[in-house]
């Protein structure tokens, strides 16, 4: 094979890897890129014959030679009287004028550039028009990369520049209105939750778990309570991670004192003693409400580990115990059927509803039992005119006659007194009329709800302590302003505590009319006050709007496939039905999905009456017990 010397080359040809063509002009997989036509070329040999083993270099065709240093070239000729060949190591030209020569050199450079481009632009194309998934794959992972990363930057120097202006909020209590509020104010404020409990429970759900059932479930009776009401159960401490919030888990006697800037609270910590200070420029107080009287035990109450209010596992045995009491009277387990009954103080919407889940579920089991019969029964006694008395008069009709229906005995119009000392069946005559009497093996109170409100009150000892050591430190505990029932007294278009710009009162513990006491409205209250603060903190003051009372919707349920759903105080449906919309608000609520009150607020109330109703009206906003 003949060399040519590469100091010798013209300077239009221009270098290629090795890898990129076959030297003999057969095309291999980058080659075909340079379209060459080999086919058409030729070369000269000494004697001035073509010859096929030449390398091609003759016409305007590309051809590849090899140097004296291992490269390829590519050399260009527009006409058969040049060529480029050797014999001993230097080469020659053929005789030619040397204008024309100069001439095909220009040529040729213009040609060598238009070449270069060619093969660039052919290069991307192939690409382009035969993609790999291998390709395809890695392309679009590194965008996503890249977007992903672009995005988490700007949230980190988002995040950064708001915990620098981030407000700080300690919310008391975590119920409904509590924990919304900590959702809603967990992305733009340094929330804190305090409670003596460590774990929220859906409390609508408490009287069928009582019974072992609930709405579009069967009744499976008071032995897997304690199980059933667990199900109702969430770790406080998991659901503020999950929104960025803390939780703040105080001892028994909770809340210490709320000074103006910080809160105390002694931790339930083991071993901490001192009281921690939990700084606020927003408070929200929502410490919600308790019942009062006998063992009913609805809502878990503050209190040690042993009376169940703690933790979720001291609850569920609490809520066992009283649930096997309340819903099979003692009696009944020592086998003496003497006229078991049960007797349930209160005709609202909690009476109502555990006296109906009772008589159901002792009528399936009355049912299931082979060749046994019972005579357990179920009073309920009201002091109003009829049940449900701050409802629509067809809503209580409606549930008068299901009680008929299932011979649960109804007593309305009277208080009753006692008349023995009978620990194990007392015995009750009626304040009009002395004819009606009643014996009851267990007696639940489904009245008398107070407010959680103890640690603000000076008349409470432990309030009184906590205010002379502060003023022995030189600190002044706020006087929060109490009704004479202990409910907190607010403005009802701002929710703002009465004489404070920065704490709220929402939910149970606050001041508000009979009708509002119920878990949507603790959630829109608390929604409402969410987005005032956000407001704040955006500088919109201006465009703050007072609150506005969203209709009233309620479902109540009678056994597992009855009840009543009312919007306002218009029944919307009744029977299997309302049953369906109890069991879809019960997920709803339980879960926190949204129920935005903006929307929510702009809907009729249909808050029509009878004249009747209007003459029935309670003037005071808390029933009494019916007995004296």
């Amino acid at each position: 094979l003949h060399t040519i010397h590469s100091s010798f080359l013209p300077s239009y040809m221009y270098t290629l890897p090795a890898h990129t063509a076959n030297f003999f002009g057969e095309p291999s997989s980058s080659s075909s890129l340079f379209n060459r036509r080999d086919s058409r070329s030729s070369a000269l040999s000494p004697s001035g014959r073509r010859s096929s083993s030449s390398p091609k270099l003759i016409h305007t065709f590309s051809s590849f030679v090899e140097t004296s240093s291992g490269k390829k070239v590519v050399t260009h000729s527009s006409s058969s009287s040049f060529s480029c060949w050797s014999t001993s190591g230097s080469p020659f030209r053929r005789e030619g004028d040397q204008s024309e020569l100069s001439t095909r050199k220009k040529t040729l450079r213009a040609r060598t550039r238009e070449k270069k481009i060619t093969i660039v632009t052919n290069s991307i194309s192939f690409g382009l028009q035969q993609p790999t998934p291998e390709g395809l794959f890695a392309v679009t992972a590194l965008t996503t990369i890249l977007i992903m990363s672009i995005a988490k930057v700007k949230q980190i120097l988002k995040t950064n520049t708001m915990n620098e202006n981030r407000k700080k909020v300690v919310i008391i209590g975590g119920g409904f209105a509590g924990m919304q509020a900590v959702f809603d104010l967990a992305k733009t404020c340094d929330v804190t939750l305090v409670d003596t409990k460590a774990y929220f429970e859906y409390t609508p759900g408490a009287l069928s778990a009582m019974v072992g059932g609930g709405p579009m479930r069967r009744y499976k009776g008071s032995e897997n309570s304690g199980e059933t009401i667990g199900r109702l159960h969430q770790s406080y401490e998991k659901m503020c991670e999950r929104v960025g919030a803390r939780f703040a888990h105080a001892a028994d006697d909770g809340v210490k004192s709320v000074c103006e800037e910080y809160v105390s609270v002694r931790m339930a910590d083991e071993g901490v003693d001192e009281n921690k200070k939990l700084e606020y420029d927003y408070l929200i107080i929502a410490t919600g409400s308790n019942y009062g009287g006998g063992p009913l035990a609805i809502k878990p109450m503050g209190g040690t580990p042993g009376e169940g209010a703690k933790t979720g596992y001291a609850r569920q045995k609490t809520f066992q115990r009283n649930a096997e009491r309340i819903v099979m009277p003692s009696s009944h387990y020592n086998n003496h059927d003497d006229g078991k009954t049960t007797l349930i103080v209160g005709g609202g919407v909690v009476g109502v509803e555990l006296a109906a889940d009772i008589a159901c579920m002792r009528a399936a089991k009355s049912s299931s039992s082979k060749g046994t019969t019972t005579t357990t029964s179920v009073v309920l006694a009201h002091d109003k005119n009829r049940l449900l008395d701050t409802l629509p008069k067809s809503a209580s009709e409606y549930v008068e006659n299901w009680f008929k229906k299932k011979n649960v005995r109804v007593e309305l119009g009277q208080r009753f007194e006692r008349v023995n000392d009978d620990a194990s069946l007392p015995s009750y005559v009626g304040s009009k009329d002395k004819t009606v009497k009643i014996q009851a093996n267990e007696t639940i109170f489904a009245i008398g709800s107070k407010p959680s409100t103890n640690f603000l009150s000076f008349e409470n000892p432990t309030a009184l302590r906590s205010a002379a050591e502060a003023k022995k430190n030189g600190e002044q505990i706020l006087e929060i302003p109490l009704s004479k029932l202990g409910f907190i007294e607010r403005d009802p278009k701002t929710l703002q505590v009465i004489g404070f710009e920065n704490i709220y009162a929402v939910g149970d513990c606050a001041m508000k009319p009979p009708g509002q006491f119920l878990a949507s409205f603790a959630h829109w209250e608390a929604e409402y006050v969410a987005t005032r603060i956000k407001r704040e903190e955006r500088g919109r003051k201006k465009t703050q709007v007072e609150y506005f009372l969203p209709p009233r919707f309620m479902a109540i349920s009678l056994g597992s496939w009855n009840g009543l759903f009312l919007w306002g105080n218009l029944v919307l449906c009744k029977g299997v039905l309302a049953a369906v919309v109890k069991f879809l608000i019960e997920v709803w609520f339980s879960n926190f999905f949204p129920a935005p009150y903006a929307f929510l607020r702009r809907l009729p109330k249909f808050e029509f009456a009878s004249k009747e109703e209007e003459e029935e009206k309670i003037q005071s906003p808390f029933g009494k017990s019916s007995l004296a």
